[in-house]
């Protein structure tokens, strides 16, 4: 049974992916979508798009970038999401015309919506929004908000870059896809090889769950976060998932 390595860059952040593959499958770029019930697709599309949303972040933004929690004050609450996005763009298009007028570079940003309906004997939470930018003048990201309160932080990655944000920002999603971007951002660069490893090889790595020294030195420029080892129930295939952050920059 040949394996599958899918090395996933995403600014200092990389994930390897090592799944099975049948012989047909090699030299192809990804696997055929399996069939999958309606509920555990859902719950596969909006895991897989929480992974793309950080690894977005990882790529396109730095410490010297902004997060933005924007809250409505009472006359300016929404009634809709629709009126919800359409105050988005109206700040981001303030936003735009600021840094045009600055002289600074083509705005990056991710805006997610949250907030949930109500549901019986449950409190409703107000619509806000979590904005990520490119970096400028604090002061001014929070005076071009018209609705209500601002407040913008600087980002600060961890080991895992902003996935700590990320997983914030996206928490509990209800209803259609509530996150949004600029069209300019750099996509993750994915590389798959063949043949680096083995079934037997796959299968001493999971045996020795995920000696830190055998991922370090297969990927040198590398220190490991994470390592997670699954195995089919059906086909007895073993997946292994590491994630791996740069050296440099590192406190030991």
């Amino acid at each position: 049974m040949p394996y599958r390595e899918k090395r996933i860059y995403s600014g200092n952040i990389l994930e390897v992916e090592i799944y099975p593959i049948g012989k047909i499958e090699r030299n192809q770029n990804r696997k055929k979508k399996e069939k999958e019930s309606k509920k555990k697709q859902k719950n596969i599309n909006d895991k897989n798009a929480k992974k793309h949303l950080i690894r977005l972040l990882n790529i396109n933004f730095t410490d010297k970038d902004l997060a933005i929690t924007l809250t409505y004050d009472k006359d300016n609450l929404p009634q809709s999401e629709e009126g919800a996005r359409k105050d988005v763009a109206n700040y981001l298009r303030r936003v735009k015309t600021y840094r045009k007028r600055k002289g600074l570079d083509p705005l990056k940003y991710i805006a997610v919506i949250e907030y949930k309906e109500q549901e019986e004997n449950r409190k409703a939470v107000r619509i806000h929004h979590h904005i990520v930018i490119s970096g400028m003048d604090r002061d001014a990201v929070e005076e071009l908000w018209k609705k209500g309160r601002a407040n913008a932080d600087r980002l600060k990655a961890d080991e895992f870059g902003y996935e700590g944000l990320a997983r914030y920002i996206t928490k509990d999603p209800q209803g259609n896809k509530r996150w949004s971007q600029s069209r300019n951002l750099k996509q993750p660069v994915i590389k798959i090889n063949d043949y680096k490893y083995s079934r037997r090889k796959v299968y001493e790595i999971a045996k020795g769950q995920g000696n830190k020294e055998t991922f370090e030195s297969s990927y040198t420029d590398y220190l490991l976060n994470d390592y997670k080892v699954e195995v089919n129930d059906i086909t007895a295939g073993i997946h292994l998932y590491i994630k791996m952050r740069k050296r440099i920059n590192i406190k030991s």
